[in-house]
């Protein structure tokens, strides 16, 4: 494809300013997700966070025609989220289903007198869409780098927490070289979420 994932979001928005149709590709790739998970956390179905996704991915072609990346401020995460939150609340109006993302906690809480601690909450959640995809990123990037029992090795002791004996008979291997395959899978997500994260300037 030319691109990847992990591509620097400096270099990925030059790109997409382009309206190139591979750079645009790896942005759904990489973002498309995020926006969508999020839009469902504050209530949306899922026919209806695809439609906060498309309305985003609109807003944001035509934004980016005047926007320039300052990686030091991390504004492209910004601007993706305030973007994605006003449509989220259009998408709702739009279907006269208004009233049901009103009553959600986090809508009334941003309207609120002194709503500035409740925005921060709303960043927060989208804070955490962030970390949870760069950590699926890594994790990925660790099973396509690894022979498939040394990622096996690394599921059943590190994820599924499973005794290192059990696991020794099962795969009929030594419970060091278990030990070994895990520490080798953790140092490349580590490695990995690091680099996404450097090359990001915090999450986008």
């Amino acid at each position: 494809m030319g691109y990847n994932t992990f591509k620097t979001s400096e270099t990925l928005i030059r790109t997409l300013k382009t309206g190139d149709d591979k750079a645009w590709a790896v942005f759904y790739e990489s973002y498309a997700q995020i926006i969508i998970s999020f839009a469902r956390k504050r209530g949306c179905s899922k026919e209806l966070a695809e439609d906060v996704l498309q309305e985003t991915t609109m807003v944001l072609m035509r934004y980016l025609k005047n926007f320039e990346y300052d990686r030091n401020k991390g504004r492209f995460k910004s601007l993706l989220f305030k973007i994605t939150d006003s449509k989220i609340v259009d998408a709702f109006r739009r279907c006269g289903k208004i009233s049901k993302l009103e009553s959600s906690e986090l809508f009334n809480k941003t309207s609120a007198p002194n709503g500035e601690p409740y925005l921060v909450e709303r960043e927060s959640l989208w804070d955490r869409e962030w970390k949870e995809r760069i950590l699926h990123e890594s994790f990925l990037e660790a099973k396509r780098r690894v022979k498939p029992m040394t990622f096996k090795c690394f599921e059943e002791l590190y994820l599924k927490e499973k005794p290192v004996g059990e696991i020794a008979r099962e795969m009929k291997i030594s419970p060091n070289l278990i030990s070994q395959h895990k520490f080798k899978v953790l140092k490349i997500i580590t490695e990995t979420a690091k680099k996404i994260i450097d090359e990001h300037g915090k999450y986008g």
